[in-house]
């Protein structure tokens, strides 16, 4: 024994141990889990933030192409002007006196950059950097032009522009200008003013991501609302309520959760009126017993049929507080998440009959015609012994709640989905205020009345149970005074609660094997 004790102690030991590693993995993934504000906050910042430096490097380069070509064709008419002089009046004349020196200088001025006039033979005739005049010059663009290979010869180095363009004299070309100049104060000014407006983008980025943590402390303060309102939940609150949000499905939680919140304290009053139901219900018939025994003992001088009369009434208190514990058993069965249910193929009309056999005895004793009649065969897939029970409930009542010579009618019928079992009889009838209650545990319309009949209240919570249990439905349809008709629909086939039962069954059994191996 000491042995077996100290082996469950290691293993409870080991349980623990691999609960408490289980809990602090699961603590440790919610510490790496990001916020909701944060996760807001990083993605609009880095959208906005890459957003403006894509607007901003474009736009960058394509101003600075443009430029860049304004560049370009200005130094380009420049040199066709230049190129034309030339060809009309020539470069002798244009040299003699001095006017070819004069315009180009003021071109290359203006442009901020070198012209050289280069002749056939590769001579420089002029160039504004005078350390280079009356020289020769040879390179690959000025051959490709000279010979006419290109009509014009375009080229960038750096922050250097060059355009190359022909002398034709009749189409002959008699030499090339060669116009250069520098990108570097265009870029520079560039520069300067995208640094203005960088410094703008960055100020409205400021702006925003201050807006954006405005928006998400305003969207999570709602999320932080409800949080703080389910951790009162867990804690037994139940009568706060979530106010208003701003957000739509904020709202629509909120309201979702205060829904929830209304049910838990539908369902927590629920239970605490059936545990005073219960603790009513057993204690009463213990009362009467032992008001009985008392009068047993202080009535000495009693006759034995007086005995016997106290005795009788004692039995029945007892076998009262039997059926109202077997009541209790059946409806925590009945009502059980785990209920097992056996489902099997059976025949319906079968058991239709045997209730009603079953029950006739009992309204023979009132002259109720009770009568049974079944459209056509029904086989279906049910718990038979839950069924019978549940529909027995109904027929019992039937009788119970009728009046004297009244009628009960019972009947089965179905079609290729369902099949359906109606009683009605011609009792004192439900009246509509209660007609939502019925199905409640300890609920009863003539409290009086049903103590009288032996009824505990939980008979229709039991039935209910049962039909839900099958995938089916029962409807209620009275009118005080003239009766009542219960209908129940069952689906045929229950294959698949069966096979979801069959899988949990299954999934249990390798819990409870991956358990004893790990043990």
């Amino acid at each position: 024994m000491v042995h077996i004790n100290m082996f469950h102690t290691e293993n409870l030991l080991l349980i623990l141990r691999k609960y408490s590693m289980r809990k602090h993995i699961m603590l440790q993934k919610r510490n790496k889990r990001i916020s909701i504000k944060s996760y807001i906050l990083i993605t609009v910042i880095l959208l906005v933030s890459l957003s403006l430096l894509l607007v901003f490097f474009t736009s960058f380069l394509f101003v600075r192409n443009r430029l860049t070509k304004r560049v370009y064709s200005d130094l380009s008419e420049n040199s066709r002007d230049i190129s034309e002089d030339i060809e009309q009046y020539g470069t002798d004349e244009l040299v003699s006196n001095g006017r070819l020196y004069y315009e180009v200088a003021e071109t290359a001025k203006s442009l901020g950059g070198r012209i050289m006039i280069v002749s056939r033979d590769y001579h420089i005739l002029q160039d504004t950097d005078e350390s280079h005049s009356d020289c020769l010059i040879i390179n690959k663009a000025i051959m490709n032009v000279m010979t006419g290979r290109q009509s014009v010869s375009t080229d960038r180095f750096e922050d250097t522009v060059e355009i190359i363009t022909p002398i034709k004299n009749n189409d002959e070309i008699m030499g090339v200008i060669v116009s250069t100049t520098s990108l570097y104060e265009t870029n520079a000014s560039l520069v300067k003013q995208f640094i203005i407006i960088g410094a703008v983008i960055f100020i409205v980025l400021i702006i925003d991501i201050l807006f954006i943590i405005r928006i998400a402390r305003g969207t999570v303060s709602d999320l932080e609302d409800i949080n703080e309102q389910m951790t009162h939940t867990v804690q037994g609150n139940l009568q706060e309520r979530l106010s208003d949000q701003r957000f739509m499905e904020t709202q629509e939680f909120a309201d979702s959760f205060n829904e929830v919140l209304s049910k838990l304290s539908t369902i927590d009053q629920t239970r605490s009126e059936f545990v005073s139901n219960v603790s009513h219900e057993l204690k009463t018939p213990i009362t009467s017993m032992k008001v009985l025994a008392e009068s047993i003992v202080e009535n000495e001088g009693a006759d034995v049929e007086d005995y016997k009369e106290f005795m009788s009434d004692i039995v029945d208190e007892i076998d009262r507080e039997t059926k109202i514990i077997n009541d209790l058993l059946a409806l925590v069965k009945t009502d059980s998440q785990s209920n097992q249910m056996n489902f099997e193929e059976s025949d319906i009309n079968v058991m239709m009959e045997t209730i009603v056999k079953t029950v006739t005895p009992l309204a023979k004793q009132r002259s109720i015609d009770i009568s049974y009649e079944g459209y056509r065969e029904v086989s279906a897939e049910v718990d038979v012994v839950k069924l019978s029970l549940a529909i027995s409930n109904l027929v019992e009542n039937a009788v119970k709640y009728n009046v004297e010579s009244g009628w009960i009618r019972c009947s089965l019928n179905a079609d290729h989905k369902f099949f359906y079992i109606k009683v009605a009889d011609s009792g004192v009838g439900i009246p509509d205020d209660a007609k939502d209650k019925v199905f409640e545990k300890f609920y009863r319309v003539d409290k009086a009345r049903s103590r009288d009949t032996g009824g505990t209240g939980l008979g229709l919570a039991i039935t209910r149970n049962i039909i839900n249990a099958h995938r089916g439905t029962i409807k209620l349809y009275s009118e005080s005074g003239k009766g009542t008709t219960f209908t129940v629909r069952i689906p045929l086939r229950q294959s698949k609660s069966k096979a979801q039962e069959s899988v949990k069954a299954e999934e249990t059994a390798l819990e409870i094997n991956t358990e004893v191996k790990e043990a």
